[in-house]
């Protein structure tokens, strides 16, 4: 089968493991770039992708790009690609725009000249103009303009961002991004085979991403529509296809997964989460301090942690006279195990008392963050 370009944006900090999944999944000419990664794939890779990949954001088909140098030239721009064929006059269309243009800097705007320029290119030829339907179109156009004003035009067959996997009915002040959560699992190497704790759980992401992973449970399976699904050309039986053997794919038998949290409520919000992604036999939630974390004696596992940032969420001087209680009972009480933590507290590894093995810098919305590996003997 012939071969397409596609880009898969990704949170930043996430591009390394973004192009090792898409590797995995059959991708061929992966090439990371700044917040996503570059690929060619078929029509079959194409479905496995957008069902299978944890760490993708949006996936995007690239039509045109050319360097703008003000809003009239990027009318223009958009006005000369050959939209008969993406669109038709019975489709609806909305684009979404963002930019990163010091001068264009509006997205709105962006998006409305880029609307005026396809509906003037249909009724040109035709005296007619497609319907736009910002709620629910059937073609979803993404306009990206860099700070350098190169702006790229593309097909999202993604429809939606795909970190919204549809399981947070309950949340908290500081939800983790599922992307970014998925990011993080598979970066630390974590087994899907072994334990994983999180003793700071929150309302759950960690705990359900894992799940997801340990059960070889597509995040797929967890949405209705893709914006592909209304694309011309759509292949509707190789995507039955798919699913099925995704759905075939899923185990049930997952069961060493634990998490705990101080709060109690966060608590309960993680069990209506986890209801909701169908995965309450999976893992098993309590109310807990995170100095008196359970773990099982295998020896051989994950404790994953994101702590509070003081940017959003309280005073810090009482969780960080915490840290050291936690690494003291670590020591004692999980010998082998991984211990990962996902901070934007700065103070975090000189008040934790342990050495990491491995430190990378990331960022969470606007937050720089630290990723700590460390490594309990």
């Amino acid at each position: 089968m012939n071969s397409t370009s596609y880009f898969s944006k990704t949170l930043q900090g996430l591009e390394p493991v973004l192009q090792q999944e898409l590797t995995e999944l059959g991708a061929t000419d992966v090439q990371a770039r700044k917040r996503g990664v570059a690929f060619q794939a078929d029509d079959h890779t194409l479905y496995r992708i957008l069902m299978h990949a944890r760490t993708t954001l949006r996936v995007l088909k690239p039509l045109a790009s050319a360097v703008v140098a003000n809003e009239q030239e990027l009318y223009e721009f958009v006005r000369g690609i050959q939209w008969h064929g993406p669109l038709t006059l019975k489709t609806t269309f909305a684009i979404d725009c963002d930019t990163f243009h010091q001068e264009m800097n509006h997205n709105i705007f962006l998006a409305q000249k880029s609307k005026d320029a396809i509906v003037d290119q249909f009724r040109e030829k035709y005296d007619l103009r497609p319907s736009v339907s910002p709620k629910d179109p059937d073609v979803l156009i993404n306009l990206h303009v860099g700070r350098d004003g190169t702006a790229t035009v593309s097909l999202d067959a993604s429809g939606k961002s795909l970190n919204q996997r549809g399981y947070r009915v309950a949340t908290g002040p500081a939800p983790l991004n599922e992307v970014l959560a998925a990011g993080l699992l598979r970066m630390s190497g974590w087994n899907p085979e072994t334990t994983l704790i999180d003793p700071m759980c929150g309302t759950g992401t960690f705990l359900i991403e894992g799940a997801l992973m340990a059960k070889n449970k597509a995040p797929g399976l967890l949405h209705n529509t893709f914006g592909i699904m209304r694309w011309p050309g759509f292949r509707s039986v190789l995507w039955l296809q798919v699913q099925k053997e995704a759905r075939d794919a899923t185990r049930k038998d997952v069961d060493w997964i634990f998490g705990s949290d101080l709060n109690d409520r966060a608590i309960d919000s993680t069990i209506k989460n986890l209801k909701r992604a169908r995965l309450s036999q999976n893992v098993k939630v309590r109310v807990g301090k995170v100095d008196q974390i359970y773990v099982p004696h295998d020896n051989k596992g994950m404790i994953i942690m994101n702590p509070p940032y003081g940017e959003r969420i309280g005073d810090m001087s009482s969780l960080r006279a915490l840290y050291p209680r936690i690494a003291t009972h670590l020591k004692k009480y999980a010998p082998g195990y991984k211990v990962v933590v996902f901070t934007g507290d700065k103070a975090f590894k000189d008040s934790f008392g342990l050495t990491p093995e491995r430190q990378v810098d990331m960022i969470n919305g606007t937050i720089p963050c630290d990723y700590l590996e460390y490594r309990i003997f």
